[in-house]
């Protein structure tokens, strides 16, 4: 993973957990809100419930005289208090349970002039003024455990809502933990690979400085063509470090106009012994005009390079390669063509994501590191051209890559 694309996973995971916090507001303002709602639907019932207790509590009182003793507070025996204190609280729990409330309660019939109540709870009450002959008696109710009964009309709805809460903050827990080891791992990476191809740099600059000094203290043509191998090999591992490196630093700094069948001919040099060795065959199809482009022909090179190294290693036949440019009025077009494994349809979409390797199952006979058409893609694209890939009919792929020419490149 790049840094571009750290950074990336950085602004999405603060998006999701600012998504995530929103979420989790919205849940605890949806819960606030329905215990409200409930608390409302509480009182009403409890308030009915009341009114109804205090109607049948005034009827027994009219017809009953211990009964109104009780009620208004008279002296009586703790016999007479005691039996009717049973049936006032029998018409309560009978008026509540009718409005499905089913909780533990306290109540007390007491003068307006002498009430003390639980300040911790709410207290309902009910004057009982006009319908007894004693006015100022009023019926109070508290309920210990109110919130019960939000919480058990909330029922299913209430756990849901809890139970989504922990699991967003767990899944967020969760994620920012990979992202903090994806991070740390990307660091320890990028340090190995700073390191690795500086250790890289300096034995390819001493074979390509021992190449160029053989090449001027001989003028054996046969050695002078093993020179020239070996300096293209040191060039071709050149371009693999680029690949370590990346590619998002790829910029066509050195750009000026060539001919692009120049720079295709010098690269297919350092190919023509390796397709020997196979017995295979490098067939070159270019247009006989003298078209140029502008362009990194450093990089120019490392993406043909690249491309005839995957003919030669994606091939279990006698590699076929096939090299051809056309040109109109306005662009080049580059084709190489080779009869190798081929790519499965499925695959073509994404052989150009960096460290991608199309699947073999558990066979990894061929090594790479699965940027190399990254790379190539990246560099086409730096040089406002094109890149695609297809399938040939009986075997093998066909590269296909589009340039602008150097005369329309200053028009535009």
């Amino acid at each position: 993973m790049s840094n571009k694309q750290l950074n990336k996973h950085l602004v999405l995971g603060i998006s999701t957990f600012i998504i995530l916090l929103t979420l989790i507001v919205i849940q605890v303002l949806f819960m606030v809100k329905a215990s409200k709602i409930e608390a409302r639907n509480f009182n009403h019932r409890v308030v009915m419930a009341l009114k109804e207790s205090r109607d049948e509590i005034a009827r027994a009182a009219k017809t009953c005289s211990n009964m109104n003793k009780y009620v208004c507070g008279h002296k009586c025996s703790s016999e007479v208090r005691s039996v009717n204190f049973q049936k006032v609280d029998s018409i309560i729990s009978s008026n509540l349970s009718l409005h499905k409330i089913n909780l533990d309660y306290t109540f007390e019939l007491n003068n307006e002039d002498n009430t003390e109540r639980n300040l911790n709870m709410t207290c309902y009450e009910q004057s009982l003024n006009g319908l007894l002959e004693q006015n100022g008696i009023k019926l109070l109710i508290q309920f210990p455990d109110s919130s019960k009964f939000v919480y058990a009309q909330m029922g299913t709805l209430f756990y849901i809502s809890i139970a989504s809460i922990i699991l967003l903050m767990i899944s967020f827990y969760v994620s920012y933990r990979m992202y903090s080891k994806e991070k740390s791992m990307l660091e320890s990476t990028s340090f190995f690979i700073d390191n690795m191809i500086h250790e890289f740099h300096t034995p390819i600059a001493n074979i390509k400085f021992a190449s160029n000094l053989v090449k001027k203290k001989t003028e054996d043509a046969k050695l002078n063509k093993y020179v020239d191998l070996i300096k293209n090999e040191a060039e071709r591992m050149e371009c693999h470090i680029v690949d370590i490196q990346g590619i998002t630093n790829i910029d066509p700094k050195n750009s000026q106009r060539f001919s692009f069948n120049n720079v295709l001919l010098d690269c297919t040099e350092g190919f023509k012994i390796p397709i020997k060795n196979k017995d295979g065959e490098l067939i070159l199809k270019l247009t006989d005009k003298a078209e140029t482009i502008i362009g990194d022909v450093k990089l120019i090179k490392l993406v043909i390079s690249n491309l005839m190294d995957n003919a030669l290693k994606y091939n279990n036949n006698k590699p076929k390669i096939e090299l051809s440019t056309i040109s109109n009025h306005s662009e080049l077009t580059f084709y190489i063509k080779d009869n190798g494994i081929g790519i499965p349809n499925k695959e073509l979409n994404s052989i150009f994501e960096k460290y991608y390797r199309v699947p073999t199952g558990n066979i990894h006979d061929i090594k790479g590191f699965g940027i190399g058409l990254a790379f190539v893609k990246e560099v086409v694209e730096k040089h406002n051209g094109s890149i695609s890939v297809t399938n040939n009919n009986c075997e093998g792929v066909t590269f296909k890559l589009t340039f602008k020419l150097a005369n329309i490149t200053n028009e535009n």
